[in-house]
């Protein structure tokens, strides 16, 4: 299923067939949703006074549960209507009327629903009769195990966000550029059309495309070209149009992933909030266990004062880390620890309670979460069994990462007000039972002799005197027997840095550390190294510090050496960027704008390098002189740059590096934070 939608009174279904050119298929859909009455009102008078409405197609009594305890059914009035046109206009009318308590099984994308009563997602492999273009049966095949996506063909294009469109390159998934016209607007506008004609893409991908596809169909009005994104003479329907952050994210198949999670068509979802995806598979799995949906009303269904609140919503436990220079560490992970709370220990809205966590029903979170959580390790498990880089390990990845981010959420929404199922003692629950397991692991760890130097949330960090890479994983085995949850040696780090604050270095810092796996990989969180906007050449230089200091024999051979190997690299360094050694693109800052530029008030560099020229969400800029008075005179963006351009402000950029380099090497020696120059930092400071 490629791209189903409703207009008018049918629902419309694109499908991409093994064999062949996709197909359109439609199928007459009237829209339902239930009405709970108040006492006093009958079904028969509400039935008397909604079936003489003209866009009131039914009124039929139904049973269904009113809660998630599913425990006795109650009667509802189920209305539909005749069209989706109809189904806002008669929601309101029916609530004004005075003898109608509630509204239920709304709220979503009317297409969600009736992808919900027919039981398939998007993008699922299907089986259809059709005659003469109407849908006549749908039956859902079993594709879950598959690796691949289905086979859209994807073309991505690029045209200009402003002025007339002179230009508009295509590429193909991989990124090689397949077309690029540029002249006269109705040429370009013609050209793009034919290569959507002849190529027929399934999906389309672009940066901003709600205003990409706007200004197009604009543009094309304006100089007369009869221009289609969609298929068969339709504006949009028939291909899927995708923003290019989100493909760039999750890839194809993280966005199947993420459409089956929420039986929402692709080009919908792709943008979506995290608690809008789980809100969606909540409403389906409530409809599918009979359970009426209610409004999203928001509240936390218990309220507390201020001392519950200090006493039960402590979030995940924290242990210090030990900042320096470490020696054979362990990294254990619980795998998946919120989601196997919410499985293995029924934590759910209905049994969560002030007393505790019931057990004598089943819980309604754990019943589906179990089923994204075991496909989540499928894939995660899977993807060791293929070379890194290769199209199937890409593939597992892009699956188990879309879904690691549902079912965090999952964790995290529980907690969420506008949750129409809220209950905050889910969210304070889990968190209550992952501090326990992270107390029980360190105890666990001490007394088997191993030294805790860091533990965050749902990792813990030991180490131990010549313990081997087996001793590691037979610690994990005696937590996961302690806790019952599932924890393994994520990471066996050779050198292992714990690094203090770089706004105060005496204080170490949490999730900011790098190190070097006995595999001989470089790993790293919480530095330059790791953020998007970090010029290409401070990130080499934290790559080759790294390389410098864990060239080494032990932790004694590191600070003897690797510091002073790693400090007279920084200083070169800085000397190469005040002699303007280095190429000025190799200094690019990288910046996305979080909105439209013309909202910012401040001119921070981000903003006006987008103002000077960039528009496309994302702003490329270097510094040439920060002293200026004028904010438009600091900076200057990376597309004005000549092609050997070494025209910046090297003294900003040589501070960059100096902290990028020293940050590093701060919490590996102490006469680093009390006197620089004794650590060869004489010149920085000459110049800096």
């Amino acid at each position: 299923m490629l791209d189903p939608y409703l207009r008018d009174e049918y629902a419309w279904l694109w499908f991409k067939p093994e064999m062949g050119k996709p197909l359109l298929i439609k199928e007459r859909y009237r829209p339902r949703f239930l009405v709970e009455l108040k006492k006093g009102l009958t079904y028969e008078a509400l039935k008397g006074l909604l079936e003489s409405h003209p866009l009131i197609y039914s009124v039929l009594e139904t049973l269904k549960y009113s809660d998630l305890r599913r425990i006795e059914k109650k009667s509802y009035a189920e209305v539909r209507v005749d069209s989706v046109n109809c189904l806002m206009p008669v929601i309101k009318y029916v609530q004004s009327l005075n003898g109608v308590k509630e509204v239920f099984d709304g709220g979503l994308a009317p297409i969600q629903w009736y992808l919900m009563e027919k039981g398939v997602a998007p993008t699922s492999f299907c089986e259809f009769v059709e005659d003469q273009g109407v849908l006549k049966s749908l039956k859902l095949l079993n594709d879950e195990m598959l690796i691949d996506p289905p086979p859209f063909k994807i073309i991505r294009f690029q045209a200009p966000l402003d002025g007339i469109i002179d230009e508009v390159t295509l590429y193909d998934e991989v990124d090689n550029e397949l077309y690029n016209f540029n002249g006269s607007e109705d040429s370009v506008l013609e050209g793009f059309r034919s290569v959507l004609e002849s190529e027929d893409p399934d999906v389309l991908v672009t940066d901003n495309v709600g205003t990409i596809v706007k200004r197009m169909y604009k543009r094309a009005a304006q100089s007369k070209v009869s221009f289609s994104f969609g298929r068969g003479g339709d504006t949009t329907h028939g291909r899927i149009l995708l923003g290019l952050a989100s493909y760039l994210d999750m890839g194809l198949a993280g966005l199947v992933e993420r459409s089956r999670f929420t039986l929402a068509p692709m080009g919908l979802n792709y943008d979506w909030e995290a608690g809008k995806t789980i809100d969606s598979r909540q409403c389906y799995e409530a409809y599918r266990q009979e359970v009426a949906v209610p409004e999203m009303k928001g509240g936390y269904n218990f309220e507390s004062n201020a001392w519950e609140l200090v006493r039960k919503d402590r979030g995940g436990m924290l242990f210090s880390p030990q900042s320096g220079l470490h020696e054979n560490v362990g990294c254990l992970d619980f795998e998946s620890m919120f989601p196997n709370i919410i499985v293995k220990r029924n934590v759910s809205y209905e049994t969560v309670t002030d007393e505790g966590v019931r057990i004598d029903i089943k819980g309604f979170l754990g019943g589906w979460t179990k089923k994204f959580l075991e496909r989540r390790l499928y894939f995660k498990h899977l993807k060791s069994s293929y070379s890194s880089g290769s199209k199937e390990w890409k593939y597992c990845e892009e699956r188990q990462s879309s879904l690691k981010l549902m079912l965090v959420v999952i964790y995290g929404y529980s907690g969420c007000y506008a949750n129409r199922f809220a209950n905050v003692r889910v969210f304070q629950e889990i968190n209550r039972q992952a501090r326990q397991a992270m107390v029980k692991a360190l105890n666990v760890s001490l007394e088997n002799g191993f030294e805790v130097i860091y533990g965050d949330t749902d990792s813990i960090f030991v180490k131990k005197l010549n313990a081997k890479k087996r001793d590691y994983e037979s610690l994990a085995v005696d937590i996961a027997k302690e806790t019952n949850l599932p924890i393994k040696l994520d990471k066996h780090f050779r050198f292992l840095v714990l690094m203090n604050k770089s706004t105060d270095p005496q204080q170490s810092s949490t999730r900011r550390y790098y190190g070097h796996l006995m595999e001989g990989e470089y790993f790293f969180r919480g530095i330059e190294l790791r953020r998007h906007d970090t010029p290409i050449y401070i990130k080499r230089l934290q790559e080759r510090i790294m390389e410098l200091l864990f060239d080494a024999e032990d932790a004694e051979d590191v600070v003897r050496r690797g510091v002073p190997r790693a400090l007279a690299q920084i200083n070169r360094a800085c000397e190469e960027i005040r002699q303007r050694r280095v190429e000025a693109r190799e200094l690019v800052i990288s910046k996305r704008l979080s909105r439209d530029v013309n909202d910012y008030r401040s001119l921070q560099p981000h903003v006006v390098a987008a103002l000077l020229g960039e528009e496309d969400g994302n702003s490329d800029f270097v510094f040439v002189n920060t002293e200026r008075k004028n904010p438009y005179l600091r900076v200057i963006p990376a597309y004005m740059l000549d092609e050997d351009s070494r025209s910046y402000d090297w003294r900003k950029y040589a501070s960059l590096a100096r902290k990028a380099g020293s940050s590093m090497l701060a919490s590996i020696t102490k006469e680093l934070n009390q006197d620089k120059r004794s650590m060869r930092l004489t010149q920085l400071d000459a110049f800096v």
